[in-house]
């Protein structure tokens, strides 16, 4: 890791449990004590049972997170009944810690373990709510703004790529949606079942109607 930070790569390494994503850190401060760099923007995969103190030490160094927001709703009654139990279960993907310690980060469906829907993602982070219907750490939700956000303009700075996509805006790819409904005025749990009535990559519909 230090090698490849040195020769100015972007690091992204996975880390699902708590004591993988502090060994992570470790590495990366080792990376940035050896070599000083600004903007690295190295980050964790998944982030599942990040602990307040990781987020403290994520927030110090500048790591940025993705994180596997679907793992709420399909694994997170075996995590709150087997795995985990209630307490440390509430809190996987923390999103609302990362928000409140300004974490640069965005949500990912791990496909092919969970299906890509962007909507989904969006749908998950705001509701947290389980494949038996619960709401699994309502603390830990975000607005919808915040979501998609995590899903568009901070996605694209994860990857160095802001200048170029993740918002609509004069000189940038046109790369986006024409949704059925707008997710900031529908009720929260009809966020995932929006129609997508066309879609657009670099100026072009790619589908939609008369494709």
């Amino acid at each position: 890791m230090a090698d490849l930070h040195q020769r100015g790569f972007r690091l992204a390494t996975h880390g699902n449990g708590d004591r993988a994503i502090g060994s992570i850190l470790d590495a990366y401060a080792h990376c940035l004590q050896v070599a000083p760099r600004k903007d690295h923007r190295h980050r964790i995969e998944h982030v599942q049972t990040a602990t307040v103190e990781d987020l403290h030490r994520m927030q110090e160094l500048g790591v940025a997170a993705s994180f596997f927001i679907n793992h709420v709703y399909y694994w997170g009654d075996r995590h709150r009944r087997l795995f985990l139990g209630p307490e440390r279960a509430s809190r996987i993907n923390p999103l609302r810690d990362a928000v409140e310690r300004k974490i640069l980060f965005t949500l990912h469906s791990d496909c092919p373990i969970t299906p890509i829907s962007p909507l989904f993602s969006v749908w998950a982070a705001v509701n947290r709510v389980t494949r038996d219907g619960e709401v699994l750490g309502a603390p830990q939700r975000i607005d919808v703004e915040r979501a998609l956000k995590a899903m568009t303009i901070d996605g694209a700075r994860l990857n160095f790529d802001e200048q170029h996509a993740g918002s609509i805006e004069a000189g940038k790819r046109a790369d986006f949606v024409v949704l059925g409904a707008d997710p900031t005025k529908v009720h929260p749990l009809e966020i995932r079942t929006i129609p997508i009535q066309s879609t657009w990559i670099e100026g072009r519909v790619v589908f939609g109607p008369g494709v």
